[in-house]
């Protein structure tokens, strides 16, 4: 019976001092320069630097709030879809940059092998000592070629999702 009297005042006690209702926070800076914060007073014959009170915020305040965290959440969402848009849209901005490098080095590379073709098939001794280098170097063109229109199709595809990305995120806005 004891026990259960002390755990009752031991938990009213504690549920009285944990209790925010208009509470005050005490700062203090003692003489080593140490800054305190505590819901205690301060020593006696030390300076108070402030005092803060608390009193709990009303359902009304919380839920305002509450609206203001979920709005500042919301804006954030946004620029971040708007900056993954622009970084998308960066993206493929470099890649059609590099599939036009790509297509411009294989149409060199077209030029050059037609006029090193061209010079080994002017004569028909020629055409028959070097067919297969001829061959060869055909079949070469032809794959640089198609690798440069494969490279230009991926970056065609990556400006078109960067573009829809956009929109997407602009729209949001």
């Amino acid at each position: 019976m004891k026990l259960n009297i002390l755990s009752i005042v031991f938990l009213t006690t504690a549920i009285g001092v944990s209790s925010p209702h208009a509470q005050q926070i005490y700062t203090w800076t003692d003489e080593n320069g140490v800054m305190h914060m505590s819901d205690q007073a301060p020593p006696q014959g030390v300076e108070v630097d402030d005092v803060l009170k608390y009193s709990e915020k009303t359902p009304q305040e919380q839920q305002a709030i509450e609206q203001k965290i979920e709005q500042q959440r919301q804006r954030l969402d946004r620029q971040n879809r708007i900056d993954a848009a622009q970084r998308a849209e960066l993206e493929a901005r470099r890649a059609e940059e590099k599939a036009r490098q790509a297509r411009a080095k294989a149409e060199e590379e077209l030029r050059t092998n037609q006029e090193y073709v061209r010079q080994l098939s002017t004569r028909r001794w020629k055409r028959r000592k070097f067919k297969k280098r001829i061959e060869r170097i055909k079949i070469e063109t032809e794959a640089s070629l198609a690798e440069a229109e494969a490279v230009e199709q991926q970056a065609a595809e990556a400006a078109r999702e960067a573009r829809q990305a956009a929109a997407a995120a602009g729209e949001t806005q």
